[in-house]
């Protein structure tokens, strides 16, 4: 499913920039500045394929920056469109690395505090944004850079968990140290946002977490999203969960006026009201269907990927029904 807003978002002109680390990697990253805005608004892009409709970032940037025309224009907040394009098919290693390396981490941070000096900026005001393996990012770069707030959308957390689950077997192994993502060893990369939980400082207030999540996306609402929430609880930590019934993992409901009004509460410390997002139709939003060309495709990938999966566990390769 493909969701489309009630109302467009206005047009945007991004600021394009490259970074480069000390090992050569490059990085493509677009920056909105807003005058007088009250914060930084940091977004991570999902997984991409080859059913994309972002085509013409992806060839210009090595990658695509997800919602950047639906958020941008936001005037109240600087934005700041983050994009991985490592990893085993140059489509994203959650924001980590390679082989153990967590260089696309540490290449994020250093973007980030950048663009902070710049804007004068400190992570008090800074809320992180991404959905799926960019809500992956955003939870991990909020817990690095003690944010605000993190809005993750049908996150993917423990990355062992979407290796076997969720079809991201390549994307994980490529970036654990011995590429085997059921490892315990590897659990400082897979684990990663566990990690930092367990070591989050006992005086030190965990970011405010708003997650949107759907009861029917499997391998991610029961097996992830909840034992997050029930983490950050445990760790003293403050949650807003929005829980739907049906949609899968189209993050269809987060809509441009629901992911606004989620930021803009989050950076003035007041309440949200997730029962308005799910009742109230200024944060609805009109469901298509994909076209039959980009099903195809999409159900075509998933049975290549579960094939391979198979053949790796040592079983006969089966279609999908």
């Amino acid at each position: 499913m493909v969701t489309k807003d009630l109302e467009p978002a206005p047009a945007v002109n991004p600021e394009f920039r490259t970074y480069v680390d000390a090992a050569g990697h490059q990085f493509e990253y677009a920056l909105i500045h807003h005058r007088g805005s009250d914060g930084l608004v940091v977004h991570l892009s999902a997984f991409f394929g080859p059913d994309d409709r972002h085509r013409v970032n992806r060839d210009q940037h090595l990658g695509y920056f997800h919602r950047l025309r639906m958020l941008g224009s936001d005037s109240a907040h600087d934005w700041l469109f983050l994009c991985d394009t490592f990893g085993a098919h140059h489509n994203g290693t959650y924001y980590s690395g390679e082989a153990g390396d967590l260089f696309v981490e540490r290449a994020m941070l250093e973007i980030v505090g950048t663009v902070l000096a710049e804007r004068g900026h400190g992570p008090e005001r800074v809320v992180t944004v991404g959905s799926s393996a960019g809500g992956h990012g955003a939870l991990v770069l909020g817990l690095r850079l003690h944010t605000a707030g993190i809005v993750a959308i049908s996150p993917h957390v423990d990355l062992d968990v979407a290796a076997r689950l969720c079809g991201r077997y390549d994307e994980v192994a490529f970036a654990c140290a011995d590429g085997d993502p059921a490892s315990p060893g590897n659990y400082p990369v897979t684990r990663r946002i566990g990690t930092l939980l367990g070591s989050w400082p006992p005086d030190s207030e965990l970011p405010r977490l708003f997650v949107q999540t759907v009861r029917d996306d499997v391998g991610v609402y029961g097996e992830q999203v909840l034992p997050l929430v029930e983490s950050w609880r445990s760790h003293g930590g403050a949650v807003e969960l929005d829980v739907r019934v049906t949609g899968g993992h189209d993050a269809q409901y987060a809509t441009r006026p629901l992911l606004m009004d989620a930021v803009a509460r989050i950076l003035a410390g007041r309440p949200i009201d997730v029962g308005s997002y799910q009742d109230d139709p200024a944060f609805a939003a009109t469901v298509l269907r994909r076209p039959f060309s980009l099903r195809f495709r999409r159900r075509l990938r998933l049975r290549t990927r579960y094939r391979a999966l198979a053949r790796r566990l040592g079983r006969p390769g089966a279609p999908l029904h």
